[in-house]
């Protein structure tokens, strides 16, 4: 009699900057890198400084007062870089799915990038959603991702 086919799991570890992409091994033994290379969005990291590309502009007060202020930007650079990330996420997660490359998703992140990315997720990949874990798991090791995720991909006994 013919094996039954296997899931195929993704374990995806993410934050606005980063993600990582893993699967079970063959003996639900450990995590072993999935066929999709990990992203990372380095500009998210550095200085908000850095990610703008000039000085605010400047405005009055008031019409009577001399004095001038800058002006803030309309938005967090920060918040918006890692939005972009997140954009980019979804859209790497639904062509992978629509490729049939997983057919169960768990995510790991932040509650914040859960949010964000469960908002721009297609319908396609929510329905593969099995999993959301709330925690930041970005530089945890291979070992520790699979001690505390592990129990989510192994069979009930």
């Amino acid at each position: 009699m013919p094996k039954p086919k296997r899931s195929r799991i993704w374990i995806v570890v993410a934050d606005g900057a980063r993600a990582r992409f893993f699967m079970p091994s063959e003996d639900l033994k450990k995590f072993v890198a999935a066929q999709q290379a990990d992203m990372v969005a380095p500009e998210s990291r550095g200085h908000a400084r850095d990610l703008e590309s000039d000085k605010p502009g400047r405005s009055y007060a008031s019409s009577r007062s001399g004095v001038r202020h800058a002006v803030e930007p309309a938005h967090d650079p920060h918040k918006l870089e890692k939005h972009h990330f997140s954009v980019a996420l979804a859209k790497m997660l639904d062509g992978a799915c629509r490729r049939r490359e997983f057919d169960q998703l768990i995510l790991v992140a932040p509650r914040r990038s859960l949010g964000e990315l469960r908002g721009l997720m297609s319908a396609r990949v929510q329905r593969c959603l099995q999993k959301e874990v709330a925690k930041d798991l970005t530089k945890e090791t291979v070992s520790g991702l699979w001690r505390r995720l592990g129990p989510l991909v192994k069979p009930a006994p």
